[in-house]
């Protein structure tokens, strides 16, 4: 199916964790393009109009933002691998 770039379509969102501050589990909420799958700089201030990759007119209307969520400690020693 080909996609055009015209249209305007939802970001495609997912839920990563990653290590904060190195010791910290977070999860945080990532949008990604629905052309290309670059990430997408955007947040709750600021939503780009394009895809700066391939120029994907993107609409972000509706979308619900959430915090990032502290999860826990790594423990000292262990591997965090994200999820």
């Amino acid at each position: 199916m080909r996609m055009i770039k015209n249209v305007r379509r939802k970001p495609v969102t997912k839920m990563e964790r990653y290590l904060k501050y190195g010791f910290v589990i977070t999860e945080h909420e990532y949008h990604y393009c629905p052309r290309c799958n670059h990430i997408l700089n955007a947040g709750p201030n600021y939503q780009p109009g394009y895809c700066d990759q391939c120029g994907q007119k993107l609409n972000f209307s509706k979308i619900q933002w959430n915090e990032d969520k502290e999860l826990g400690f790594a423990k000292r020693g262990d591997a965090y691998e994200s999820v």
